[in-house]
């Protein structure tokens, strides 16, 4: 990933999307010359809603379009998908962890302190997605839902896709119990390695390796997943994290510009 500044924001853009030139996309940093506060996106974990609505709006403008035309869905870690239009009004994104859309100008975004952000752009059929992939979203599978929704209603197929995850809690900084291990054993079996065992009953758990195993099934091609290797606990000064005990969220989001 790099770094990038547009209209006093600090933005970082996946290496394997920076030069699609029908899209643009970015994740956000919690710094901004824009003001002396952290730039946090949540409605829901930030007392000054004002402020929030604010950054959107200059987050919008970052991207070229209407505040109203920057759509981020209320996340509830389940797997609930909604296909974005102009038309799409905000009460619809209630409950919502993933959007896919294939309108041009149309920004869709999650927001994340830790979770995993998938972004998705078929560049065949013209299509976009923005996931939000907690663990429980992740033993869920919500990416391969996603997948599977864009097929039906696109047409995607995974060699027309690149799959970008985006900064999140790495394997290192995320030691997780018995009731996450039992979920993720069942998703994914037991051989699966995604997990490095701890004393008492706990392990170290790979949701970044989850989240490429259900790229790879659907045939996303190796080269064409990008893993951004950002921690967001070892990284907390760029990203939110709420290891950290963070309240702010950043976003990842992804457009069709034509």
């Amino acid at each position: 990933m790099q770094k990038i500044q547009i209209n006093n924001l600090q933005l970082w853009q996946f290496d394997s999307l920076r030069d699609q030139s029908d899209i643009k996309h970015f994740v956000t940093d919690r710094n901004s010359f824009a003001s002396e506060k952290e730039f946090t996106l949540s409605l829901s974990s930030t007392p000054d809603k004002e402020e929030v609505r604010q950054n959107r709006r200059l987050l919008a403008s970052a991207m070229g379009i209407e505040s109203s035309q920057l759509f981020l869905p209320s996340q509830v870690h389940k797997t609930n998908i909604v296909c974005v239009t102009h038309n799409t009004l905000t009460n619809e994104l209630m409950d919502t962890d993933a959007l896919i859309t294939n309108e041009s100008n149309i920004c869709i975004a999650v927001m994340s302190a830790d979770c995993v952000p998938v972004l998705l752009y078929d560049f065949k059929n013209k299509a976009v997605a923005a996931i939000h992939s907690g663990w429980k979203g992740t033993a869920a599978r919500i990416v391969e839902k996603t997948l599977h929704q864009m097929h039906t209603i696109f047409g995607t197929t995974g060699k027309d896709l690149i799959a970008c995850i985006g900064p999140s809690v790495c394997q290192a900084s995320y030691e997780v119990g018995e009731e996450v291990i039992e979920a993720f054993h069942i998703a994914y079996g037991k051989n699966a390695a995604l997990m490095i065992e701890q004393p008492n009953s706990k392990a170290m758990l790979d949701l970044w390796k989850a989240n490429k195993i259900q790229l790879s099934d659907f045939g996303v091609p190796k080269s064409q997943i990008e893993i951004s290797d950002l921690c967001t606990v070892k990284n907390n000064n760029f990203f939110f994290s709420a290891r950290k005990g963070d309240a702010g969220r950043f976003a990842a989001g992804i457009m069709l510009t034509k």
